[in-house]
């Protein structure tokens, strides 16, 4: 029994006559009865009877034809998904981000592809950088969200940016400030993360110290900018962290903007062509230019042309 099998037994229990049922089909009537009769003998049932009104599915026959309805919805679904797996408008995509960047940049960025394709269904994980890069490369995901610069090998662009800014204790002398430079974090215990966890992110916040020929050397290690900010709370030290962390604000830390103020870029990265075309539809949804994200806790962020990209 294939596909216009299906359809036949549909029609013409639908049209209860042969001719209407052919017409319907846009097929003649001659073939359609010997389709009729073929199938009735791979079957071994009689499925519909005649007469010389038309034709009536017997009972065998209306136990069947509910089978055969549901068997060709299941077929035109199979069809419709092909069709969008096809077109790029249905599927699965595999997502990897950095950890900082759920806090504000990936809800803001995969909104617009769940809203406009509600068939296309994103797996979210989250991986450090230099295991992002290399689920990419290995195809174990299909895009990520990564610190910037990614390798030569995957395609990028710059997605987001945010403010950097100090998390400090409540309790600390930092803590009376709207705004610090990174000369006035000298004599603070800095807790942050070693350069492989995050290269991108490490990098940004070094140049930043660097020009102000402050060394990077942080005096506590951890993984990941939750575990940072419970730290800064217990009064370990002080962090830079993304402005958006702010979003998880913890009791007995508070965020101090820096002067001069400092971007920190997110980037999508994907394998160099060919990708599927739903990674493709995906990938048109986002922004060409980076997205500017401000906190609404009002830490004062001057216009973009005086921030430091």
């Amino acid at each position: 029994m294939d596909v216009q099998d299906l359809e036949v037994l549909i029609a013409l229990a639908d049209e209860l006559h042969f001719g209407r049922a052919a017409r319907r089909l846009q097929m003649t009537q001659p073939p359609l009865t010997k389709r009729v009769q073929k199938l009735e003998r791979s079957l071994g049932v009689r499925l519909f009877e005649r007469n010389r009104h038309g034709v009536r599915p017997t009972e065998e026959g209306a136990e069947l034809l509910e089978l055969a309805r549901r068997a060709l919805r299941e077929v035109r679904r199979v069809e419709l998904h092909a069709r969008g797996l096809r077109n790029g408008e249905s599927g699965t995509i595999t997502v990897a981000a950095v950890g900082s960047a759920f806090y504000a940049a990936l809800p803001a960025l995969l909104e617009p592809c769940r809203r406009r394709h509600p068939q296309i269904r994103l797996l979210v994980r989250e991986l450090e950088s230099a295991a992002l890069v290399d689920a990419l490369r290995d195809g174990d995901v299909d895009l990520g969200f990564v610190r910037p610069p990614v390798g030569p090998e995957l395609d990028s662009w710059e997605v987001w940016r945010e403010p950097l800014v100090v998390a400090v204790a409540s309790t600390s002398p930092l803590a009376r400030s709207d705004r610090v430079g990174v000369e006035h974090l000298v004599g603070h215990s800095l807790v942050f993360f070693d350069r492989a966890i995050g290269p991108g992110y490490w990098d940004r916040v070094a140049e930043l110290f660097a020009s102000q020929d402050v060394p990077l050397e942080p005096a506590v290690t951890t993984d990941h900018v939750t575990t940072m900010l419970g730290l800064v709370a217990l009064g370990e030290g002080i962090s830079i962290v993304p402005s958006s962390a702010q979003n998880f604000q913890h009791v007995n830390v508070r965020f101090v903007g820096l002067d001069p103020p400092a971007l920190l870029p997110l980037a999508v990265a994907v394998p160099r062509p060919p990708v599927r075309p739903t990674v493709r539809t995906f990938l048109a949804t986002l922004p060409r230019r980076p997205l500017r994200y401000e906190h609404p806790a009002g830490i004062p962020v001057p216009p973009s042309e005086d921030i430091a990209p």
